[in-house]
């Protein structure tokens, strides 16, 4: 099985099938709590505390929420909220928005992910031409990097009968619209935009994926600062993004060996204008000195290529299995 764990997968057998969510949540129901004793219910989990995480356990899967926080971990793999698990009464909550968008999606993605298979997978390597993207400080170029890594990804899928377009495939200039707009045109099921972090701080490090922020939610970037709330074409696909992202960053972070950064949430254009569930995946920091010599390292490049391939396949497996 190329995706989770099998313990993840059988848990979604064994439980309950839960409505379909609405993709875009409204605004009204943003705020709503969802307690974690409910949710500890409803997958038949115990729950203990450990520190400042609330732990929610059954024999297929652990959910880990750190209180007052924005972190929580499904599994070992981080996943951030769009909304601090607070106190509601006398229980810890999360928003009805990570819930419905985020949690239960992983957990039971039987319920959530499209009805129709998959057929073709768009890949999008970052940057290019005169956009070169995030530069190293032994200039390894994002633009360059991240293409070998899209080509790898490609063989990949390839390999395994998958048709497979990208929006570029050489040195050329894109623009954001562009991309999006190949997407559209090709009738993309997927589409996967990779990337490389730049950070000024150089001892940040590790991979992350980046999933459409939910209408009326700030982005995991905006360090409760607030922001744009707006909604986009991205979050039609809200709770099968999850499903997605989730595959790719749990696979990313086993074959990279890299730190986990987490799923996370964003308005990034390819994000939001994209017809189909959609993922932005940054495979390490080039600002950091031993991820830059990693991003130079063929190995280093086929480990990542082959934890999107795989994070993607699973996605798939999951889609053909739940209906």
């Amino acid at each position: 099985m190329h995706l989770m764990t099998r313990k993840l997968f059988v848990s979604q057998i064994v439980l309950l099938a839960s409505c379909h969510t609405q993709s875009v949540i409204a605004k009204s129901t943003v705020a709503t709590p969802v307690s974690l004793a409910y949710i500890a219910r409803l997958y038949s989990m115990k729950t203990t505390t450990s520190g400042k995480k609330v732990i929610l356990k059954n024999k297929w899967n652990t959910i880990e929420v750190e209180t007052n926080s924005r972190r929580a971990w499904i599994n070992g793999v981080m996943v951030w909220l769009q909304h601090p698990c607070r106190k509601s009464g006398n229980n810890w909550a999360i928003r009805e928005v990570d819930f419905k968008t985020g949690i239960d999606p992983i957990m039971r993605s039987y319920a959530y992910v499209p009805s129709k298979s998959p057929s073709l997978v768009m890949l999008d390597p970052g940057h290019g031409g005169k956009d070169s993207g995030a530069v190293g400080a032994r200039k390894v170029y994002e633009k360059k990097a991240v293409l070998s890594i899209a080509n790898r990804v490609k063989s990949h899928l390839e390999a395994k009968k998958i048709k497979v377009k990208m929006t570029r495939t050489s040195d050329t200039y894109l623009s954001l619209q562009q991309r999006s707009d190949q997407a559209i045109k090709a009738g993309a099921d997927i589409f996967v935009s990779i990337h490389a972090d730049g950070a000024t701080d150089r001892s940040a490090h590790g991979v992350e994926t980046f999933i459409m922020t939910a209408a009326g939610c700030d982005s995991s970037n905006h360090y409760g600062q607030g922001g744009d709330k707006s909604a986009g074409k991205g979050n039609i696909h809200d709770a099968a993004n999850a499903v997605l992202g989730f595959s790719i960053q749990s696979n990313l972070i086993k074959t990279s060996k890299r730190s986990d950064r987490g799923l996370r949430r964003a308005r990034f254009s390819v994000l939001k204008k994209t017809p189909c569930p959609a993922a932005l995946v940054e495979c390490g920091f080039l600002t950091n000195p031993e991820e830059e010599a990693l991003m130079i390292d063929p190995s280093y490049r086929e480990a990542v290529a082959r934890g999107i391939s795989n994070g993607i396949l699973g996605y798939m497996t999951l889609v053909k299995r739940a209906h």
